[in-house]
């Protein structure tokens, strides 16, 4: 039984704490987002980052399967459903995202995202991901640099803390680190190695930029 839930041929134990521990703050995160949206109508995760994010779970829940254990395939699964409110959400309030662009041309990235996503990940996994990661270590950091990039900008971008969430950000950021260490006991390749870096410093600047914007509006 304990061998189909977790695969300790392939990975310790030590790993799959880390892994499992952060992948559950990262569900923690979704049901902040989530319920945030449906109290200030405001998705804080960026746009293309919801994009990109839907199609790789998409992809690691149904096309490529991770050999960590049965129960990080449905971990994967659990992530892509809770994805699919916060899509639903992004189609009906993204366009707050967009302050300089008319409301009705926000449909229409999404949909050009989502196609771009789903085009560029499928062949990008299956040629250097999937051989090198069987839980989609190098595309899903790829994204993460993306993400903790584009929630800097647009947290810049809106001026109001008030709409995005701190505990979700040092969820985030604390979670990707926990993955990011799994990372490094497991594969030590520097290339995923420096996405984890360069992903940790992104987090870190944002939480201070959070308090920084905090601090400053209190002080007005």
């Amino acid at each position: 039984m304990w061998d189909s839930l977790f695969n300790l041929r392939d990975y310790t134990g030590t790993e799959h704490a880390l892994f499992a521990i952060g992948c559950l703050m990262w569900v923690f995160v979704y049901f902040i987002v989530i319920h945030n949206f449906r109290k200030k109508d405001f998705v804080e995760i960026p746009m293309i980052a919801i994009c990109a994010n839907f199609a790789w779970e998409f992809l690691w829940s149904w096309v490529y399967m991770t050999d960590m254990g049965s129960l990080y395939v449905w971990g994967y699964r659990i992530w892509f459903f809770l994805d699919c409110f916060i899509l639903y959400a992004i189609f009906r309030y993204g366009y707050k995202q967009l302050m300089s662009m008319p409301k009705a041309s926000h449909p229409y990235l999404l949909i050009g995202g989502l196609t771009a996503s789903f085009f560029i990940l499928y062949f990008y996994i299956g040629r250097y991901d999937y051989p090198l990661s069987h839980m989609g270590a190098y595309s899903g950091y790829v994204l993460n640099v993306l993400m903790s990039a584009l929630y800097i900008s647009l947290f810049l971008r809106m001026k109001n803390p008030g709409i995005f969430s701190l505990p979700a950000a040092w969820l985030k950021g604390i979670g990707t680190l926990l993955i990011s260490f799994f990372c490094i006991l497991h594969f030590n390749d520097w290339f995923l190695i420096s996405m984890c870096i360069v992903t940790a410093a992104l987090d870190a600047a944002y939480i201070s930029i959070f308090y920084n914007y905090k601090n400053e509006t209190r002080a007005e």
